[in-house]
């Protein structure tokens, strides 16, 4: 995996510990505190997986996952992270269902959780 990761959350504390646990594994990170924010940088980026909040200030993360889905080069796997929905929930279901997120993360999650949404590419 050679291409950075994008961990997009508008909270500044949850895009560290993310990032702090993926560069633990020797991974480049960046990351992207809005919607609109996500949207450039994967216009403008290669990113091998998208660590992304189901809800931030200016867009309903999976509006960013749509995008992504249809815009992006090189699709990168997205991996939705919330503490509002859980993994059963018929949105989660139904974005895994249409293709445009590879996953789920619940808040909070382990460091373990988190690196097995990596290492099941």
């Amino acid at each position: 995996m050679n291409r950075p990761i994008l961990i997009v959350d508008d909270e500044p504390d949850m895009c560290w510990v993310i990032s702090h646990i993926i560069q633990s594994q020797g991974l480049h990170v960046i990351t992207a505190y809005s919607g609109e924010d996500a949207c450039f940088k994967l216009m403008h980026g290669e990113f091998s997986f998208v660590f992304l909040d189901a809800k931030l200030p200016d867009m309903d993360g999976l509006e960013v996952a749509r995008r992504a889905s249809t815009m992006v080069q090189g699709r990168p796997r997205v991996v939705l992270v919330s503490g509002y929905h859980y993994y059963d929930d018929p949105v989660v279901r139904h974005a895994i269902a249409e293709g445009i997120i590879c996953g789920f993360l619940a808040k909070p999650f382990t460091n373990k959780e988190l690196l097995n949404m990596l290492n099941n590419d």
